[in-house]
């Protein structure tokens, strides 16, 4: 297959580890995308199973495959990051081994990013067996509202994330903005995110891109969905392992290139959290009421008011 120097090129940053079981879906779903002219680059964590034969199997008949492998073992974080360095596109995208692409996926993407740095999509939950279980990322994530301007969605994701990495693309500029991520950063898609909010932007749309699997051994995919879910715990003294985590990631962002604006919104929710097991229910609603009511993402008043009357009836 001869590329076309004329196209748009991409690259698509796979991470593998003892993936044997759904890798060839994935990777049949890939090189049936309605968009050919990609490289994918396939970077594997030392698997024990044949998830590496399968990928060379695969790189044998198609040239855009390329398959790196690991002297050791490095974490699905420092995985993917490897990878990402290895692509040359313009814009890369993310796979997980074991999710499967709807025709489009990439299509939906390019065709969705704009002026901004980074893109994400929603996707199809389904089980083991890849059967759809009728819901999607988006409404398991409980967000009754997205932000339209840089800023909005800049403190959004300071306090939420609906950012799927194997749903989403972004500029090959974002790389050396973003990568090393911090050690203290769990998850790479939810940095990738951040940094791209205050840089070039980020934007969403709402159309599912992928199927996104649930098993047994992908349990920090299940992990992520659940980010409101960990505030209100920790208002409840429930979650301090949260706390932390989420400090340090704001702390990491502070030694980025971020405005007065950005600095001060970033050190307000430092405070936030650092205090949030002490917050009484009502405070905690008042000040998730004063920053997302001033956001201007739903020009609705009545479904701002049901979100926060929805907030007091979970409680906190």
């Amino acid at each position: 297959m001869e590329r076309n120097k004329s196209k748009i090129f991409i690259s698509i940053a796979l991470a593998t580890y003892n993936g044997e079981k759904y890798l060839r879906e994935q990777l049949d779903s890939i090189l049936s995308q309605s968009i050919q002219d990609f490289e994918l680059v396939a970077c594997d964590d030392c698997s024990t199973d044949s998830t590496l034969k399968i990928l060379n199997e695969y790189a044998e008949k198609d040239f855009r495959v390329k398959v790196f492998t690991n002297e050791k073992n490095l974490g699905f974080k420092k995985n993917f990051e490897k990878a990402i360095f290895l692509c040359s596109g313009d814009y890369i995208a993310l796979s997980d081994q074991d999710d499967i692409w709807t025709e489009n996926h990439l299509q939906v993407l390019l065709e969705n990013i704009g002026n901004n740095d980074l893109v994400g999509a929603n996707a199809f939950l389904c089980d083991e067996i890849a059967k759809s279980t009728g819901v999607d990322l988006l409404s398991c994530s409980k967000i009754d509202f997205l932000p339209n301007s840089k800023d909005d969605w800049f403190f959004f994701l300071l306090h939420s994330n609906i950012f799927q990495g194997a749903a989403c693309i972004f500029r090959k500029s974002l790389v050396l903005k973003s990568i090393p991520i911090p050690e203290n950063v769990k998850f790479h898609d939810y940095w990738l995110a951040l940094i791209a909010s205050v840089n070039g932007g980020v934007t969403y749309v709402n159309e599912c891109v992928l199927y996104y699997r649930q098993h047994g051994t992908n349990v920090t995919k299940n992990e992520k969905w659940k980010f409101w879910v960990k505030i209100k715990n920790a208002a409840k003294k429930k979650n301090s392992h949260f706390i932390k985590e989420q400090v340090e990631i704001l702390q990491a962002l502070l030694h980025k290139d971020l405005n007065l604006s950005h600095q001060k919104e970033v050190k307000e929710s430092i405070e936030f959290y650092k205090n949030l097991g002490t917050f009484k229910r009502f405070k905690f609603l008042f000040w998730y009421w004063r920053n997302f009511y001033k956001m201007n993402c739903c020009s609705d008043k009545k479904l701002k008011i049901s979100c926060f009357i929805k907030n007091i009836i979970l409680g906190i």
